[in-house]
């Protein structure tokens, strides 16, 4: 009896062994990098000494400030203090920023760019900033644009074409209030002078979570401006 089982048993043992080796040679099942998925898109500038400085030697720049109350300290900025962050460089070396904003992206090419945040908010307030057209033709071209683009109030586009602040002096500044065509508050001054060859204009984009409020940002398509007695949160 034993000597007929014995051949069953090395039937067997070698059956499972070939079993074993065929499973070692299948490819396991890999789990995607989630790490890596999520992390894709999600970097940003910063705007603290060094993060100004490898922008300026980069010549680009990008923020993720899609959300609304982006954290002061996620682009560098001091918690529980007033805060002007200002990268500025040469006139004819600007550099090119991406701006993620809640509602829209903008890339822009600035000499002049500033974030700001208030101490009392523990998120980035206002992105400012600056670009220059050559020539009053250029700034009435380039205004009209941004009013396609943002949809400021009808009566401040109607003060602009006027064209009466003008009338007493060379130089000035004009605002053309607030626009939020394209969900994102912007507000735009124009600094200018009969007597140069440059114009510039300013630009701000409000990140404050106050501004993205139905009621707000319907006072500001139809007058240019926040409400009344308007404060952030």
């Amino acid at each position: 009896m034993a000597s007929s089982r014995r051949p069953l048993a090395l039937i067997v043992l070698a059956l499972a062994a070939v079993l074993a080796l065929a499973s070692c040679s299948l490819p396991l099942p890999t789990r995607p990098n989630t790490t890596q998925e999520t992390s894709v898109g999600t970097s940003t500038s910063m705007m603290d000494k060094a993060g100004i400085k490898k922008i300026k030697n980069d010549g680009v720049g990008r923020f993720d400030l899609t959300a609304t109350s982006v954290p002061k300290e996620s682009v560098g900025l001091a918690p529980g203090v007033n805060e002007v962050a200002y990268l500025a460089t040469d006139v004819d070396k600007p550099v090119e920023i991406t701006l993620e904003l809640p509602q829209d992206t903008l890339t822009v090419h600035t000499s002049d760019f500033k974030m700001s945040a208030a101490a009392a908010n523990s998120y980035v307030d206002t992105v400012t900033w600056f670009e220059t057209v050559d020539g009053l033709e250029a700034l009435d071209a380039a205004v009209a644009a941004a009013g396609e683009r943002f949809g400021f109030a009808a009566t401040k586009l109607a003060a602009w074409d006027a064209k009466d602040f003008m009338s007493g002096g060379g130089d000035g500044t004009q605002g053309l209030g607030m626009g939020v065509r394209n969900g994102t508050a912007i507000y735009l001054k124009v600094h200018w002078d009969k007597d140069s060859p440059v114009q510039v204009l300013q630009f701000s984009a409000m990140i404050a979570p106050g501004y993205y409020d139905p009621d707000v940002q319907a006072e500001i398509a139809e007058y240019g401006r926040a409400p009344i007695g308007f404060q952030l949160p």
